[in-house]
């Protein structure tokens, strides 16, 4: 997948928006996308694969239920 520096931190900042509305908003707007698709059935078997795959206590103790801080950039002016 190929995407744009400012996309990946547009996405960064909409799913830490999203995860701050709890499990219900995550929940309808997977939902509302599958239906834009149409795919729910896709998103059911990768739903099921994550769930066999990872452990909530195993992401946490590697840091993978945070994004990596982002680097400094030195600003020229």
């Amino acid at each position: 997948m190929n995407i744009t520096p400012l996309d990946a931190l547009r996405l960064r900042r909409g799913v830490e928006h999203l995860h701050q509305l709890g499990p219900r908003a995550t929940a309808e707007l997977l939902s509302e996308l599958t239906a834009r698709i149409g795919g729910m059935p896709a998103l059911l078997d990768l739903l099921a694969e994550y769930q066999r795959r990872l452990s909530p206590k195993l992401l946490r103790s590697a840091g993978g239920d945070r994004f990596p801080r982002r680097p400094l950039h030195e600003v020229r002016g």
